[in-house]
């Protein structure tokens, strides 16, 4: 398997563990760890860009 297919699927499950954390925070309406549901949010967008980034490592590695 190659890295960057790798580092993407790795990137997305940190989003979708990230964005579970903020839904879970906010509807307990507490901050989890001290942060605030948008900082978890803002995380798990991040993560979703270098997933989008890695895969287009990927892609251009192949060409």
């Amino acid at each position: 398997m190659r890295v960057w297919l790798s580092l993407a699927y790795l990137a997305l499950a940190v989003s979708l563990v990230s964005l579970g954390i903020a839904n879970a925070s906010w509807l307990l309406d507490s901050p989890t760890a001290g942060l605030s549901p948008r900082a978890y949010a803002g995380g798990a967008a991040i993560a979703l860009l270098y997933a989008i980034a890695f895969l287009l490592f990927d892609l251009a590695q192949r060409r």
